[in-house]
């Protein structure tokens, strides 16, 4: 996975905005036409979809997105707007995985004019879906300082059987993700409280899960289903809960997808 970032970061330059005091910063592959901005979950930058942005880039214009320490879900709509707003984009898909699935939704609340389309990847609705995992306990994630947070991720998947998910996520959290931003993201899941109702139509709305994700459990990936009954309902076979790293062929396809 290394030298897929490297590729990747020497064909594309990361740029910068620092919206009230915080930093985004992004990769955008400038291709002709609409623009789609991904969104990473709680572990890592925007070089997430490494590979999706090396296959797709010089096809679609994809904006990924690294999004700064903060918790609050309007923050960070309200920052994303921001760095639209700085690079022009006229409204547009946005595209979330995880914890942005979650915060994306008070994006298309705050900001409903930048929209044209949302894809909820392997998200919750709010906090008490994921109560039950150790990891994801509110106490604890409250109570841990955000060195020792990171400290035992990092051990977590360094101790995990090599495999391109798990040198990816290694190099995440040992050289650019800060603890930091990684606390900040896990206070967003175990602080998370329902969203309001969107004012767009559940048309412009995919919600996309996997069938062998194993942090969103089959009963939570119903609950977010059943909250936008009229979206498009995309369920992948496999891809566990990063299916652009590791169901790359059919996440792709969902982007191509003209419907």
């Amino acid at each position: 996975m290394r030298e897929l970032l490297a590729q990747l970061e020497a064909r594309y330059a990361w740029q910068s905005l620092v919206v009230d005091g915080h930093e985004w910063r992004w990769l955008d592959t400038q291709a002709p036409g609409p623009a789609t901005v991904l969104l990473p979950g709680s572990v890592g930058d925007g070089a997430m979809f490494v590979r999706t942005l090396l296959s797709l880039g010089e096809r679609l214009r994809l904006v990924a997105v690294t999004y700064p320490a903060l918790h609050d879900p309007a923050q960070l709509a309200d920052g994303l707007a921001a760095v639209v707003k700085h690079l022009g984009l006229p409204p547009g898909r946005v595209v979330s995985s995880s914890f942005s699935a979650y915060w994306l939704q008070f994006y298309g609340l705050r900001h409903p004019q930048n929209v044209t389309s949302l894809v909820l990847g392997n998200g919750f609705v709010d906090g008490t879906d994921l109560a039950a995992n150790p990891m994801f306990d509110r106490q604890f994630v409250e109570g841990i300082s955000a060195q020792d947070l990171h400290a035992e991720w990092l051990s977590r998947v360094k101790a995990a059987p090599v495999a391109p998910l798990q040198q990816l996520q290694a190099i995440m959290l040992a050289e650019r993700q800060s603890p930091e931003n990684l606390r900040a993201r896990f206070l967003g899941v175990v602080r998370s409280q329902v969203c309001p109702a969107l004012p767009l139509p559940d048309t412009t709305i995919t919600v996309l899960d996997c069938d062998d994700d194993p942090l969103i459990p089959p009963q939570v990936r119903e609950r977010l289903r059943q909250q936008y009954p009229g979206a498009r309902h995309v369920s992948l076979p496999t891809g566990g809960h990063y299916p652009h790293v590791l169901n790359p062929q059919m996440y792709e396809a969902l982007l191509t997808d003209p419907t």
